[in-house]
């Protein structure tokens, strides 16, 4: 009779536990924070809408988020200066690209001091590319800063490519 009671005892020690591992689950996943990652049209997460989101009277951008206007442009750069096409510039191109980039960050808004320190930088150098200076160190930060934005901003972190340009790291 002894060994039946041990056994029950243990029993219900074990459907307590187990019952109290379910309901502090249950109440701690209730605490979390709502997920705000988003995900581009591939399904790849990229940041949260908390580091940084268009303002309402945005809502008609083409671009779903920063995280994809950030990749967007860190891809028109590729294209249009990579493998060698810094070599020779379309300089009325690179105004247009810079135009665009400018009238999209103006409808930007972030209360990360770092990304808007690196958001103030790519609003210089693509002020001075509109202005006709025709600097391909202008056109390189630009490049720069939207690949080291792509890492950061949209987690792409399995890369050795990085200039180390930004202030903003994806922790901060």
């Amino acid at each position: 009779m002894k060994s039946w009671s041990t056994w029950l005892v243990a029993l219900a020690l074990i459907v307590v536990l187990v019952g109290g591992y379910v309901g502090y689950s249950v109440t701690e996943g209730d605490k979390k924070e709502p997920d705000t990652t988003v995900k581009d049209d591939s399904g790849k997460v990229v940041a949260s809408n908390t580091v940084a989101e268009f303002t309402e009277e945005a809502e008609t951008s083409k671009y779903k988020n920063v995280g994809l206007f950030i990749k967007e442009f860190h891809d028109t750069y590729n294209d249009s200066l990579g493998w060698g096409g810094i070599d020779s510039v379309k300089w009325n191109e690179q105004k247009d690209i810079a135009t665009e980039i400018l009238n999209v960050m103006e409808t930007i808004q972030t209360e990360n001091q770092a990304l808007q320190q690196d958001l103030d930088k790519i609003s210089s150098y693509a002020k001075e590319v509109i202005s006709g200076k025709e600097d391909k160190d202008n056109l390189l930060k630009l490049h720069r800063f939207f690949h080291d934005l792509d890492i950061e901003f949209n987690g792409y972190g399995d890369t050795k490519d990085y200039y180390n340009i930004t202030t903003y790291k994806s922790g901060s």
